[in-house]
């Protein structure tokens, strides 16, 4: 969201960013602008170590944010504008429509009971619906689906997004999109490993309330039942109570996985990585595929991301649960090396045109256009 205030600052159009910290305001506005949370976050990161540390279905984001909620109530400035606010913090979206406010959501994913439902059906096929009540899980989806339905437009980040509105009946002309960005600076082509093993790559965190929606299961499936010689499987990110869950199920059966934990250098993953492997069920548009092309890495994913990746252009897509035709396109890359480097190729220049500045500078056109 920085580079968006950055851009608005600068059309003149910034008033006020109400924010839990400054410590990330590492992009060039006026700070003087910004106001947070007394003790800049303190109170919020604590609430976190609680779930961490002490009790893991304690619900530390909700309260978090029913805390931010009502600290941002109490800060939104008049006259009113535009509000650009972030999901479920439905105090401070009320408020703003009595003020007068035009309120714009970040959707950032899915539709809220598209989610819903595919959570359900993952829970339902691998048995988790019993193994953990997840109240986190219901309050936020609850707070979401309220916080849209209290919206007057709803920015999208891909096209698959904005249907799930549709498919809800949010009418099309209140949804925007806006593809979000990828900083190309930091993720650069790289050359490909200069071992002749093979290495497939996933990065996502499988965990939280959308976690287990990253397609997890079906990779560590299809790798299990390809058995490939001279290849690994990095798998890299948290991995929550149900994604912990489902790696016991193929314990027996998975080789040369390695699970990393949460990384804070990507690049060098992606540097590792001779494809990216993501067969997500639900997304806004994941920053780890765009990471991953303009890192120079040929991707496999599922429709969700389309027209993201140019199919047999910059990779492949697969259907969604789909283990065979994902076996099938894994085994194309490791008995087609030479495809590595020519889609890999393409992948980066595709993701040069998915930029932070091209997003930030969408969003302000589209705020331009709501104020008229």
């Amino acid at each position: 969201m920085y580079y968006l205030v950055q851009t608005i600052w600068r059309r003149g159009m910034l008033r006020k960013v109400i924010a839990v910290s400054k410590n990330r305001c590492r992009y060039e506005f006026d700070l003087r602008l910004v106001e947070t949370l007394p003790g800049e976050g303190r109170l919020v990161s604590g609430l976190a170590q609680i779930k961490e540390k002490v009790w893991s279905e304690f619900p530390s984001r909700w309260l978090g944010e029913v805390i931010f909620d009502r600290y941002a109530t109490l800060k939104l400035p008049k006259p009113a504008g535009i509000l650009v606010t972030t999901p479920r913090l439905i105090g401070t979206a009320r408020q703003a429509k009595t003020l007068g406010y035009k309120t714009l959501l970040y959707g950032g994913h899915a539709h809220p009971s598209y989610l819903s439902t595919q959570i359900r059906r993952e829970q339902e096929t691998f048995g988790l619906h019993q193994m953990t009540k997840n109240y986190s899980r219901a309050w936020q989806m609850a707070r979401f689906t309220t916080h849209v339905e209290q919206s007057d437009y709803i920015l999208a980040v891909s096209e698959f997004a904005k249907n799930t509105y549709i498919q809800q009946g949010i009418p099309s002309e209140k949804i925007f999109v806006a593809p979000l960005g990828v900083d190309i600076h930091r993720f650069r082509p790289l050359p490909l490993p200069e071992t002749n093993d093979f290495t497939c790559l996933f990065i996502a965190h499988v965990d939280g309330s959308t976690g287990i929606l990253k397609g997890l299961p079906y990779l560590l499936q299809a790798w299990s039942e390809l058995g490939l010689k001279n290849a690994r499987l990095l798998v890299c990110g948290k991995l929550g109570l149900e994604a912990r869950a489902l790696v016991r199920r193929f314990e027996s059966t998975l080789h040369n996985v390695q699970f990393t934990g949460p990384v804070s250098n990507p690049e060098a993953y992606y540097q590792q990585a001779s494809v990216f492997v993501f067969p997500t069920l639900a997304e806004g548009l994941a920053k780890v595929v765009l990471e991953a092309m303009a890192s120079g890495r040929p991707v496999i994913t599922t429709p969700v991301l389309s027209p993201v990746v140019r199919e047999d252009i910059d990779g492949f897509y697969v259907p969604l649960r789909d283990t065979e035709t994902l076996k099938d396109r894994i085994l194309y890359y490791y008995q087609h090396r030479d495809e590595l480097r020519r889609m890999g190729a393409n992948a980066s220049e595709q993701a040069r045109q998915f930029t932070w500045d091209r997003f930030s500078q969408r969003v302000a056109d589209i705020m331009e256009e709501i104020a008229t």
